[in-house]
């Protein structure tokens, strides 16, 4: 029985390195994608659409129950401000960091996650799983500056001269009419 196990949990930890190529938040795209796929699905041809969203949350959830982590590229030496610590920011911060780039996310909230934590109620994104996946992409080794406003507490030009590249990743925090 431990063999079938290994080989199942093995193809598991195989999705979710699949999945994470694009998207390192798998538990919460999961909960929260309106799914416009499945209207258009092949599947509805045949039984039914694929609940892609619920595989994805799926997949998600049952790599932090596993603690999956992270591979981080060789290091380039090469530096990165990412300003905005959002879906966006950390996203970019773990492909960065995938490709052996420093990152560092300046980001003005007390804590990480931007709209997923400030926007979208706790309901539909349980804070325990907003922050395994947070930090599974801060323990890649990002450097993260909460609290900061840049243009106050750091200039533009301090960034420019301590980094090699600055990636806006601000948000939209007022909606629309």
């Amino acid at each position: 029985q431990a063999w079938l196990y290994e080989a199942e949990a093995g193809g598991y930890e195989k999705a979710w390195r699949q999945i994470m190529a694009d998207n390192p938040f798998p538990a919460i795209m999961g909960r929260v994608c309106p799914a416009p796929c499945q209207e258009g699905c092949n599947r509805n041809e045949v039984e039914d659409f694929v609940g892609i969203n619920s595989v994805e949350q799926w997949i998600g959830d049952n790599a932090l129950a596993q603690g999956y982590a992270f591979e981080t590229g060789e290091d380039t030496g090469k530096k990165v401000a990412v300003i905005g610590g959002g879906p966006a920011g950390m996203a970019a911060a773990y492909q960065l960091r995938r490709k052996g780039h420093g990152a560092t996310v300046f980001e003005s909230q007390p804590e990480l996650g931007g709209m997923m934590r400030y926007g979208i109620p706790n309901y539909r994104i349980p804070r325990d799983k907003l922050a395994g996946e947070i930090q599974r992409i801060v323990d890649m080794g990002v450097e993260v500056k909460t609290g900061v406003r840049v243009g106050s507490d750091v200039t533009i030009e301090q960034l420019e001269k301590d980094y090699d590249a600055i990636l806006w990743a601000v948000g939209c925090w007022s909606g629309r009419g």
